[in-house]
């Protein structure tokens, strides 16, 4: 019993790493994908121009976490007789993450596309 327990407990932390494709990778399977299709799967671009024959169609992936201070007053009860962390009631930080992903389409085909920022990876 205890050899295979091990391997379990092993597997288990591995399993929580795991993790889906990177951005980059889901992108690329729009290569050769209309801008109908673009539009479809991601909605009206953000951002769209059109230069020189290429099509530049441009979509702002972003999501927010709220920052957990790690500042707590535990072991005594504060004003309103409950223990909690310092700063209650104040509005905490929030980190904002953000990726720009720009398709480039000629002849309505995605044939590349760019990504930008601090979510992209």
């Amino acid at each position: 019993m205890r050899r295979y327990l091990l391997p379990l407990v092993l597997l288990v932390a591995l399993s929580g790493c795991a993790t889906g494709p990177s951005l980059q990778s889901r992108m690329a399977t729009y290569i050769g994908a209309s801008s109908q299709t673009l539009v479809q799967n991601f909605g009206v671009p953000d951002r769209q121009i059109t230069t020189d024959g290429v099509e530049y169609l441009a979509y702002t992936l972003r999501h927010e976490d709220d920052v957990i201070p790690m500042d707590y007053d535990i072991g005594f009860a504060g004003e309103d007789g409950f223990g909690g962390f310092l700063g209650a009631g104040l509005p905490q930080p929030v980190r904002q993450y953000s990726c720009v992903v720009t398709f480039m389409l000629k002849n309505d085909k995605v044939y590349s596309f760019m990504l930008r920022g601090n979510d992209c990876g």
